[in-house]
């Protein structure tokens, strides 16, 4: 009998990791709880010691509620917490959630690893470049990108717009498994996210929408590294049926803002209060769903958490114009290809996110 497949997964965040653990057990050949599956963080997450802790404590929470649900197929998942302990030869497949990004290409070239699995970022947003300008040419000529050496499979959520796809076939994506998953991080994270729930209840009115702004981590490219009021004046003034006399706006913080907060001044009016948590700001909103059901739920912002509440919750959605990011931050002048980059990204994402007829 043949040794059970090896799994590393080299993720992101949680909500990399629900969707690529979605992928995993659903490959015809890891079914039946008999592939050992290994999960590797990643990214910028790993430089801050104490974060890092804090994220491999809420994987392991997440995981033992897991193998309550599914014991046999998720007895064999564990945390690295130490990869320079690994060796080549390892791990028989990979799973990445960019394929680009050189710390997701470093390990599985150092282990060795034959053959990779591509699932995007977020809930399979695809990366064909870590740039993205540089994949349009070759997306619209449905051109391959080479990888000597290694087999490529991709497992992708939905068509991929046609200037931003990745050659070949697309494998699917459970999105029952996909939702289960998520429904079991929600769980774990029920403690954290009182505090949060509580907070934006009591700084609403009951008979008003709830409305949320997702910041993007925007303000290290503007000067004084803020966000101007100015800005964010331009972008609430964009939600549709915001009525600054009645509805409050709540900001949630991205994990990697300045520690004093993106926001350098008193925030227009309207805004009721900013919110920095470690919990992902799709599992937020869940919660918050859950504890107001029936109530209207808005979330705004320019990431791609946009796309993970719309595929996981049943919260709208509204896409922040990249108009006032290039009036307000001259640095973009000087720099125009990060702006660019910027609406490359951004006009994906709200193409995708706008082909989802409901949520999984």
């Amino acid at each position: 009998m043949s040794p059970p497949p090896r799994v590393l997964v080299l993720s992101g965040g949680l909500i990399h990791l629900v969707n690529q653990l979605a992928v995993v057990l659903e490959r015809p050949e890891l079914r039946g709880g008999a592939a050992e599956i290994s999960v590797l963080l990643t990214g910028a997450i790993t430089w801050d010691p104490l974060r890092l802790a804090e994220q491999h404590r809420a994987i392991e929470r997440w995981l033992e509620q897991l193998r309550q649900l599914d014991s046999q197929r998720l007895a064999s998942v564990q945390l690295i917490r130490k990869p320079e302990t690994l060796e080549p030869g390892t791990f028989d497949l990979a799973c990445l959630n960019n394929q680009w990004q050189q710390v997701q290409r470093d390990p599985c070239e150092q282990l060795e690893i034959p053959t990779w699995l591509i699932c995007g970022d977020g809930l399979g947003l695809y990366y064909r470049y870590a740039r993205e300008l540089k994949a349009i040419p070759p997306s619209l000529l449905n051109l391959p990108i080479r990888e000597p050496g290694r087999r490529v499979h991709t497992a992708l959520v939905g068509a991929q717009p046609c200037w931003h796809r990745p050659h070949g076939p697309i494998d699917p994506v459970s999105l029952g498994t996909r939702a289960r998953l998520f429904e079991a991080l929600v769980a774990s994270f029920s403690e954290a996210c009182k505090p949060f729930v509580e907070d934006c209840l009591a700084a609403t009115r009951p008979d008003r929408a709830l409305w949320l702004c997702s910041l993007p981590n925007l303000a290290h490219q503007f000067p004084g590294t803020r966000l101007p009021p100015e800005l964010l004046g331009a972008w609430i003034d964009q939600l549709p049926g915001f009525d600054p006399s009645l509805d409050r706006l709540l900001l949630i913080e991205h994990p990697k803002a300045p520690t004093a907060g993106s926001l350098g001044s008193e925030p227009p009016p309207g805004v009721v209060a900013v919110l920095r948590s470690a919990v992902p700001v799709e599992v937020l909103v869940r919660a918050l769903e859950r504890a107001a059901p029936g109530r209207r739920l808005v979330v705004a912002g320019l990431t791609s958490a946009l796309y993970g509440v719309r595929s996981l919750s049943g919260a709208e959605v509204v896409w922040l114009g990249l108009r006032p990011l290039w009036t307000h931050n001259p640095r973009y002048r000087r720099h125009p290809l990060e702006f660019l980059h910027r609406l490359v990204r951004v006009r994906r994402m709200a193409w995708l996110t706008r082909r989802l007829v409901t949520p999984c």
